[in-house]
């Protein structure tokens, strides 16, 4: 593997640089129990008659902090997940109401999804439901005690499975990476980057942050990887060549400070290369390969798997079959669709232990 800078910039602006590196800023991601400002919660304007052990929505958002939790000593994590239920519902209605979206039933079902381990709890849930004029729509949010976050509303799209897509169609629009600020996170677009080749394959790498990186294998742990790229000097771009095709995961690092190994992650992601001869790749290769399409596509999966022995597997909350029967069979189809090469698709069973009341 070969790496060039593109673009080499002066003395000024690395004496610039050299600053920015030293004056770094450690941002604290942690969540305070009495805090949720870090997802931009919110109390819901009540627009439903729905209560949860016989109190109205906003009976509930005027309930303190600590009576809420005494409620969840009673009742355990499923305080949370039911009320949180009841709350995002009526925010989705809200939402779907702003966007003029009339659903064939508003007394649709909130599934619950992730919930993360701290007290109280952070709950993620998902609806499936349909317009009056054909449309699918994906709604989605996160509660904290009695608030809820920003409603999410993603239109499904729908394709004949049964024609066979052009090659191109599954690969990136071109082979540059792009690492910028997003929120408060330094990210990598696209993480997935699918393209073609069979050897001596350039990749840019775009950084529009104003500290230096270093691209490096993720293989081998941040001390020692298995390979470095280039160093990619602030609003510049580098180059780096691939002497072969396959999977190669990576990630950004900031440069080290004199008489320091310690170095900060920038974020990183994964470069697939597809050779003309498919047949070529492993069964890992494919397993991965066809993950990073998958993630790429509009297909709405929960959770997705391709360590194992078995294929890709594919995992989707249980309110998409609210309101898409089929959607295990078609979501298949049009997996099997995307994949240029064979590898098996698994949709694993939703779970339909739903606690909500």
């Amino acid at each position: 593997m070969k790496t060039n800078l593109l673009i080499i910039i002066g003395m000024t602006t690395m004496i610039t640089i050299s600053a920015l590196i030293v004056v770094g800023i450690d941002h604290d991601k942690s969540i305070n129990q009495n805090s949720s400002s870090h997802f931009d919660y919110k109390f819901t304007h009540s627009v439903t008659s729905e209560v949860y052990l016989g109190k109205t929505i906003s009976e509930w958002q005027n309930e303190s902090f600590d009576s809420l939790m005494s409620f969840h000593k009673i009742y355990g994590d499923a305080f949370f997940e039911q009320l949180g239920s009841l709350m995002v519902k009526n925010e989705m209605l809200n939402e779907l109401d702003k966007q003029n979206i009339d659903v064939i039933n508003p007394d649709f079902k909130v599934h619950s999804g992730m919930m993360l381990t701290s007290l109280p709890p952070h709950v993620s849930f998902e609806a499936f439901v349909n317009d009056t004029d054909g449309n699918t729509y994906r709604l989605s949010g996160m509660t904290n005690q009695a608030k809820v976050s920003k409603i999410g509303i993603t239109p499904l799209k729908f394709f004949d499975t049964s024609q066979e897509l052009p090659f191109d169609s599954i690969l990136s629009q071109n082979n540059t990476i792009v690492i910028k600020k997003q929120n408060d996170d330094s990210v990598a677009i696209p993480r997935d980057l699918i393209i073609s080749g069979n050897n001596d394959i350039t990749v840019n790498f775009q950084n529009d942050l104003l500290v230096p990186i270093r691209i490096q294998s993720d293989g081998g742990g941040w001390k020692d990887p298995v390979w470095y790229g280039p160093v990619v000097l602030p609003l510049t771009t580098a180059s780096m060549t691939f002497d072969r095709y396959g999977v190669y995961e990576w990630h950004a690092r900031t440069l080290p400070v004199s008489g320091s190994i310690a170095s900060d992650h920038m974020g990183g992601g994964q470069i697939d290369i597809i050779p003309d001869n498919t047949s070529k790749l492993t069964f890992h290769d494919k397993q991965q390969i066809g993950a990073a399409i998958l993630k790429n596509s509009e297909i709405p999966w929960r959770a997705m798997g391709s360590g194992n022995d078995k294929g890709i597997t594919l995992d989707f909350n249980r309110a998409i079959l609210d309101a898409l029967p089929n959607a295990k069979e078609y979501y298949k189809a049009r997996a099997e669709q995307l994949i240029p090469f064979d590898v098996p698709i698994i949709i694993e069973e939703p779970d339909y232990n739903d606690n909500r009341k």
